[in-house]
């Protein structure tokens, strides 16, 4: 059996760590772990080349800018990579017929809406 791609944007973080952790327990997936200095999510051609360069089954973002204290004055940055850099693995994901799991904070969503989450949410 061919073995699935997984990868996972943000594996610096304190998200991206955790999936380290628990990785290991999923043998039949290859964890493809980048950060910004692997795979820069905010440049689209970028993305592109990485995802002509290894197929991918799924993608895991775990990259965010999360400093909220700070998004007022950053917003550019902070929309570069929540909203860019979301989008440009959406429609990499889309283009390859990748499954992308993307992961919020209870700054946005706290969970406890009695249906799943959408889009438009």
């Amino acid at each position: 059996m061919h073995m699935q791609n997984i990868l996972v944007t943000g594996a610096n973080g304190q998200l991206g760590q955790a999936i380290k952790l628990i990785a290991g327990n999923y043998p039949a997936f290859n964890f493809i772990y980048t950060d910004y200095q692997e795979l820069d999510i905010t440049n689209a051609a970028a993305i592109a080349e990485f995802f002509s360069q290894h197929p991918i089954h799924a993608c895991v973002n775990c990259a965010a800018y999360t400093a909220v204290d700070k998004a007022e004055t950053e917003e550019e940055k902070a929309f570069q990579l929540n909203f860019e850099a979301a989008l440009n693995l959406a429609e990499a994901c889309l283009q390859h017929s990748a499954q992308l799991v993307h992961i919020s904070t209870d700054y946005v969503f706290d969970g406890r809406y009695y249906l799943p989450y959408t889009e438009n949410d």
